[in-house]
C-alpha cells in the first residue's frame, strides 16, 4: 500500500518540494515500518486534513502528521496542525531514499521548533538550482522602476545570506533561518525597508558568529522543567500585575508596567535568579507608589525613592551583585535537592543558605559570598553522604553499579545546565522583532537531551536489586544496549558540533555525557 499512485515519489516529489520554495502548501505524512513504505503528500489546493485522510487510507502505518510545508534552500519546514514523534528524522530518511535529500525542521502551529534533523548535505545541482529563482520571485512585479536597483541589491543580499546560513553551525541555523524567512516575506510584500533592516541584523549576527564572538550570557539557572521557582515566579508576576492594574494612571504606573514586562521576559528566558530579584524590587516599588497615591500628593510621589524601571528590571547590576547571582544559580539546585532529601549536615546547610540569601536580598553581596566556600564543602559532603547511604547494606560487588547510576544521574542534571548556557547565549545574539518568540524557539534545544533519558539509570538500578545469577547477566546486556544507543546518539551532527562549534559559546554537553557514559561502560565491562 505504501507504494500507491498518490504518494509522492522521485521526480514528482522533487517538483513539489521546489514549488514549496515559492509558497506554503498542505502536506500529510504517514510513516510505515520502513522508509520505502512511507506515504508523503504535498498538495497545492486541498486542506491538510483532507490529504491527511487520503494518506492514512493509503498507508500501512497507523500514525499521521499534517499541516503546511515551506522550503528554503535545502531546508524543509513543516508547520504542523498534527505532529508525530521523530517526524524530522523519519521524513528525512524518506526524502533521501527518493533522491530528494533535504534537512527537515518540524514546528508547532505557533511556530515553535519541536524537532529538527540538520546536517551539511552534499551538493545537488538539481535541488540547489531553484534557490536563485525563489529569491527572484520574492520581489513583486509591481515594484516601480525607482525601486528596481534596490530590489536587485536586496535579491543579491538574500542569495548571499542563504549561503551564509547554510554554512553556519547547526545550532545557529534554525534562528537564522527564521529571520531570513521574515526578510523574504517582507521582500515579497514590497516592504523594502523592513527587508533591508532584517537582512542587516542577520548579517550582523552572522558576522558575530564568523568572528567567534562569544555572547555574554547570564549564568545558567536550573532548567525550567526541574526548578519549582518557575511556577512561584509566574504566580508572583501575575499578582504583581494585578497590583499594578489597580494603581492610578501616571508616570509611576507606567514605569512599573515597564519593569513588569522586563520581569516576564526574564521568567520566559529562564533567568530565575534575576527574575526573583526583579520581583522583590518591583513589589517594593509598587508599595511605595500605592502609598504615595493614597496620600494624593503628586510631589511626594515624584520625590519617592522608588527605583526607575531600569533599576527595577536589574537591581543587581553591579559586579558584586552579578557574582552573587551567579553563585546562587549554581548552588541553589544542589542545596534544595539535598535539603529536601535530608542528606548531609542539613542544619548547617540551611543556616548557611539562609545567611547567603538574606545578605543578597539586602544588597550585602560581599558578605553573602563569604559563606560560598563553606556551602560548596557542605554540598560535597551531602552528595558523598548520598552515595554512602545508597551503598549501605548492599554487597560489595553491587557498589560499582550504585556509583555508576548516581554518576549518570548527576551528569544528566549537568547536561540541562549546559544546554541552558547555550540557550542564553543564543538569546543574547538573536534579539529584535525579527527573532520574536526566540525564547520559546530555543527551548527546542532541550529536546536533544530527551534521547539521553532515565532508562540507563533504571537498568543500573535493576542490577543493584537483582541477586547474582543468570538474570543479572541478562540485565547487564540490557544496560549495555541502552548505553550503546546513547553513545550512538552522541555521534549525530548536533552532538558533534554543540560543544565547541555551535557558533555562540563553548559548552560541555557532549563532553559531559561522553565522560559519564565511559565510566558506566567501564563498570559494565569490569563486571562482565
Amino acid at each position: 500500500m505504501g507504494m500507491g499512485d498518490t504518494s509522492l515519489r522521485g521526480g514528482e516529489l522533487k517538483k513539489m518540494v521546489k514549488l514549496s520554495k515559492k509558497r506554503a502548501m498542505s502536506f500529510a505524512y504517514c510513516p510505515a515500518g520502513s522508509p520505502q513504505d512511507d506515504v508523503f503528500y504535498i498538495d497545492r489546493k486541498k486542506k491538510p486534513e483532507v490529504i491527511g485522510r487520503e494518506a492514512r487510507a493509503e498507508s500501512e502505518g497507523t500514525k499521521l502528521g499534517f499541516g503546511t510545508v515551506e522550503s528554503t534552500g535545502r531546508v524543509m519546514s513543516l508547520t504542523c496542525t498534527r505532529e508525530l514523534p521523530q517526524m524530522a528524522k523519519k521524513l528525512k530518511k524518506y526524502l533521501k531514499l527518493e533522491k530528494c535529500p533535504m534537512n527537515v525542521i518540524v514546528l508547532d502551529a505557533d511556530g515553535n521548533v519541536l524537532e529538527e534533523d540538520i546536517e551539511d548535505l552534499p551538493a545537488d545541482p538539481e535541488m540547489d538550482a531553484d534557490d536563485a529563482d525563489v529569491v527572484e520571485d520574492a520581489a513583486p512585479a509591481e515594484s516601480g522602476n525607482d525601486d528596481a536597483e534596490r530590489v536587485d541589491a536586496l535579491k543579491a543580499r538574500a542569495v548571499a545570506l542563504q549561503g551564509a546560513i547554510k554554512g553556519a553551525p547547526s545550532a545557529a541555523q534554525a534562528p537564522l533561518a527564521k529571520g531570513y524567512k521574515s526578510a523574504i516575506v517582507a521582500l515579497k510584500g514590497g516592504d523594502l525597508d523592513t527587508a533591508d533592516a532584517t537582512m542587516g541584523k542577520l548579517e550582523q549576527a552572522i558576522a558575530k558568529l564568523g568572528n567567534g564572538a562569544e555572547a555574554a550570557a547570564p549564568p545558567p539557572p536550573p532548567p525550567p522543567s526541574a526548578d519549582p521557582m518557575a511556577m512561584k515566579l509566574q504566580t508572583a508576576a501575575t499578582n504583581l500585575g494585578k497590583r499594578i492594574e489597580g494603581l492610578q494612571d501616571g508616570d509611576g504606573k507606567t514605569r512599573l508596567e515597564t519593569a513588569h514586562a522586563a520581569l516576564l521576559t526574564q521568567i520566559e528566558s529562564g533567568d530565575f535568579a534575576k527574575a526573583a530579584a526583579t520581583a522583590k524590587a518591583l513589589g517594593e516599588a509598587i508599595t511605595k507608589v500605592s502609598a504615595a497615591q493614597t496620600k494624593a500628593a503628586p510631589s511626594e510621589e515624584a520625590a519617592s525613592p522608588e527605583p526607575t524601571s531600569e533599576q527595577a528590571a536589574d537591581p543587581n547590576a553591579s559586579e558584586d551583585g552579578q557574582a552573587w547571582n551567579a553563585a546562587r544559580a549554581r548552588l541553589e539546585p544542589a542545596v534544595m535537592n539535598l535539603l529536601e532529601r535530608n542528606m548531609g549536615d542539613v542544619s548547617k546547610m540551611r543556616a548557611a543558605w539562609a545567611f547567603f540569601t538574606e545578605k543578597g536580598d539586602t544588597g550585602a553581596f560581599v558578605d553573602g559570598m563569604k559563606v560560598v566556600p563553606g556551602l560548596e564543602k557542605l554540598i560535597a559532603e551531602g552528595e558523598a553522604a548520598e552515595q554512602t547511604d545508597a551503598e549501605k547494606d548492599i554487597p560489595a560487588d553491587v557498589v560499582p553499579f550504585v556509583r555508576a547510576r548516581l554518576g549518570w544521574s548527576k551528569a544528566r542534571t549537568q547536561l540541562q545546565s549546559e544546554m541552558m548556557k547555550l540557550q542564553n547565549a543564543i538569546l543574547a545574539v538573536c534579539q529584535g522583532e525579527e527573532f520574536a518568540g526566540m525564547a520559546n524557539d530555543t527551548k527546542a534545544l532541550f529536546s536533544y537531551l530527551e534521547s539521553l533519558d532515565d532508562r540507563l539509570e533504571a537498568a543500573l538500578e535493576a542490577l543493584v536489586v537483582e541477586p547474582d545469577g543468570a538474570r543479572r547477566e541478562t540485565l547487564k546486556g540490557d544496560a549495555r544496549k541502552v548505553l550503546a544507543e546513547y553513545q550512538s546518539e552522541l555521534q549525530t551532527p548536533f552532538f558533534k558540533d554543540v560543544d565547541a562549534n555551535n557558533g555562540f559559546t563553548t559548552v560541555s554537553v557532549t563532553g559531559t555525557a561522553t565522560s559519564a557514559l565511559a565510566e558506566v561502560d567501564a563498570v559494565l565491562a569490569k563486571a562482565a
